[in-house]
């Protein structure tokens, strides 16, 4: 027992809810144990009242579908044109029959056989003294029907011809049988209906499709239904029985039997007399129900298990953690907690110790050095070296502050092996920067954000103090301009130091407000921006255009009135530096795609690497762009005349699909230079030099040969004849046909 209390004890939380858990697992399994077992002895009685009326409603449905055939072959049978006919075979044979009256009884005969609720698949008016029938397709002869077109073994001519059918009543129901119905043979179980009239001379035969008709009212799957008449002669079973088992006899008035493992349901129908029975299987009317019973059983023993797993993983997985913490806390006094659960009493033993160890932790927050820390994590990320004794000083203060970021730029290309010069060269500026502010600000701190950035925080609540000290670092600066330029932007003085992430953003903002001077700037303000472009849509496709065309004077002068108005609208020095090197990019890739070396250009890098001033990056361009121009002339003139290919490529593939795209790949142009150039040279278009050729192709044709026009327009390359007749008719004046007359009239 106290091995028991000692692997469980009581007073522990996870033992306590593993009982909790337990419980409402048993109090489920015993409700889920009565439902199966309340199911299980009612469900056999429902399945067999379900199965009764199914049995009812198909006795119902049939008993009104047999009054309805009656009542329709009863009206049939005193049609006045259905005797008609019979008085006119008897006066003049087959050829004294009125027609007319055939076709309107006809029409009856389809509407009949057309109404999907009548399931029939044929009526037919029978005259045996003259030996042919009337049904839906007209009048056939009794032996050429039942010996080709409705042929059945039950049911030979013969049976027909004798005509010797004892009835009860007006309408007798034949046993079911397989018919092979009409040329195609097809097969189909069809349930004879004949009308029996003292005196008549003829009698109605209906055929009703009794698979139509049991699917439509058939009950439970896997059940039989049969089909009985007055005498117990089985008329109809849905699927027969290989065994031929006799049915149990029937009082008449018991619902259902059960007999060699089978359920047997009865009705016996008021208006027709027979007798309607339903054979169900035991084993099918209990499959459902084992079936069901043994998911029941594996779902409750499967919910059993899944719940006691579960019970015992989530009870275990809060206890653990919570030992956990009980072991961290350690030992104090306090105030228990009073409760059943002890792992809670231990946490509140240390809640008190916890909430002092918060305060002076958050005291001790307030007072130490977060920004330091932040920083020895930067450097480190960044690699960037600091001095470790000299930042064991830094400490931050509260009130009011302001940003300062120095941004450097080397003027020379970046490389890897000038990387880290430029970060060393970086933090000695930083040296530079920190004596100067400190001397007048002792309050602050200069960090080196990155290779080529600089921070400080100066604790000010006037940034006019500030003007002096930058002024100096300005001309310190200013010495060095052909090595560095440095731009350094101010924030506006803030109050709290929770802001800092906004003050650094607000200044780094200003930085982009750089103009392109070979100085040192301070900004101070922000200034209302306007978004400025170099090139207009219109004047980047003109420039491009002149470019690929070696027009040196066109591009130079658009880069010139590019940079002036780039000028008058107060463009900044990272504006300027990427509208140069955009253009410089634009020119170089159009030398790629004529497929001219770009390596003379390589020392450009370093030109715009030191160009600061609108004046510098003209330089650049326009050495460049006339480089480029002479470049692109020379390999222009290296090919051979480009409209002279053109009109040759032409003439030797315009019955093909051309495109301009096609041919400027081949060229190694772009579609819109080729274009241009084509305009520029001959006067007219791509598409007119192609049209010219096709319509010229097609007069010769149209001259020496009779080909159809359609065929002429499909091999000059047009293979559309309505496209082919209007342009030749827009060139020539004419369509193709007068110009083919007006030709063969001349000659």
């Amino acid at each position: 027992m106290k091995w028991i209390h000692s692997f469980f004890p009581t007073r522990s939380l996870f033992v306590k809810m593993l009982i909790y858990f337990l419980v409402v697992i048993i109090l489920l399994s015993s409700y889920n144990l009565w439902s199966m077992t309340f199911y299980s002895r009612n469900v056999n009685n429902e399945i067999v009242k379900y199965n009764l009326t199914l049995i009812r409603n198909t006795v119902d449905n049939f008993e009104k579908q047999y009054s309805t055939w009656k009542s329709l072959l009863l009206n049939l049978q005193h049609n006045e044109f259905v005797g008609n006919i019979s008085r006119q075979a008897d006066a003049g044979g087959k050829r004294g029959i009125d027609y007319l009256q055939v076709d309107m009884v006809m029409d009856q005969i389809r509407t009949l056989v057309t109404q999907p609720y009548y399931h029939l698949n044929n009526v037919m008016i029978y005259y045996p003294k003259h030996a042919f029938l009337l049904e839906r397709d007209g009048i056939v002869n009794d032996d050429r029907m039942f010996k080709h077109y409705y042929i059945s073994d039950s049911y030979p001519y013969e049976f027909w011809k004798q005509g010797d059918h004892a009835s009860r009543g007006f309408l007798q129901m034949l046993p079911s049988s397989l018919f092979s119905i009409g040329t195609e043979k097809n097969e189909m179980q069809l349930l004879p209906l004949i009308t029996n009239v003292q005196g008549s001379s003829y009698n109605i035969i209906a055929f009703v499709n009794m698979k139509s008709w049991y699917e439509s009212y058939k009950g439970m799957a896997g059940s039989r239904f049969l089909l009985q008449d007055q005498d117990g002669k089985v008329l109809f079973q849905s699927s027969p029985d290989p065994k031929s088992e006799l049915l149990p006899e029937w009082d008449g008035k018991s619902e259902w039997i059960k007999q060699k493992g089978s359920y047997y349901f009865f009705e016996k129908g008021a208006r027709s007399g027979l007798t309607y029975v339903s054979i169900i299987p035991h084993k099918e009317l209990n499959q459902s129900i084992s079936r069901m019973n043994w998911f029941a059983v594996l779902l409750f023993a499967a919910t059993l298990l899944i719940g006691t797993v579960a019970s015992w993983v989530f009870s275990r997985n809060i206890n653990q953690p919570l030992k956990r913490m009980i072991r961290g806390l350690g030992q104090s006094e306090m105030e228990q907690y009073q409760g059943s659960i002890a792992e809670f009493s231990a946490i509140s033993n240390h809640l008190s110790g916890l909430q002092h160890e918060r305060k002076t932790i958050k005291e001790w927050m307030d007072h130490t050095k977060p920004l330091l820390t932040s920083y020895h994590y930067l450097a480190q990320f960044k690699n960037i070296a600091i001095d470790t004794s000299a930042s064991k000083e830094l400490w931050v203060g509260e009130g009011t502050f302001v940003v300062i970021i120095y941004q450097l730029r080397y003027r020379h290309i970046t490389t890897h092996q000038l990387d880290a010069l430029m970060t060393r060269a970086t933090g000695k500026i930083k040296d530079i920067i920190t004596m100067q502010i400190q001397e007048e600000f002792p309050l602050s701190h200069t960090l080196q954000m990155e290779g080529k950035q600089i921070l400080s925080i100066v604790y000010t609540q006037d940034r006019s103090d500030l003007q002096q000290s930058l002024q100096q670092l300005k001309r310190i600066f200013d010495h060095d301009q052909s090595t560095y330029l440095v731009n350094i932007a101010v924030s506006s003085v803030f109050q709290q130091t929770s802001e800092f992430d906004q003050a650094y953003a607000e200044a780094a903002s200003l930085l982009l407000q750089a103009m392109p001077l070979e100085e040192t700037q301070i900004i101070w303000e922000k200034k209302q921006s306007e978004d400025i472009t170099g090139f207009t849509a219109e004047q980047e496709h003109e420039f491009y255009v002149n470019l690929q065309a070696g027009n040196e004077s066109s591009c130079q002068t658009l880069i010139e009135r590019a940079l002036e108005r780039l000028q008058r609208q107060g463009v900044t020095a990272e504006q300027l530096s990427h509208f140069a090197k955009s253009v410089s990019v634009r020119m170089r890739r159009t030398m790629e795609l004529l497929k001219i070396n770009t390596e003379v250009f390589s020392d450009n890098d370093e030109k715009f690497a030191y160009s600061v001033t609108s004046e510098q990056y003209r330089d650049i361009l326009l050495d460049e762009l006339a480089h480029a121009a002479q470049a692109i002339r020379l390999k222009r003139e290296e090919h051979y005349d480009i409209i002279q290919y053109v009109i040759h490529y032409l003439e030797s593939h315009y019955a093909e699909e051309i495109s301009l795209e096609q041919l400027a790949s081949k060229l190694n142009m772009s579609p819109t230079y080729l274009s241009g150039y084509i305009k520029e040279k001959t006067g007219s278009n791509f598409s007119d030099q192609l049209n010219a050729i096709r319509i010229m192709k097609a007069k010769e044709l149209l001259e020496t040969t009779n080909t159809p026009i359609q065929e002429v327009g499909n091999r000059i390359g047009y293979r559309n004849v309505t496209s082919f007749i209007r342009m030749f008719k827009k060139i020539t004046g004419q369509t193709p046909g007068d110009y083919r007359k007006t030709h063969s009239f001349r000659s």
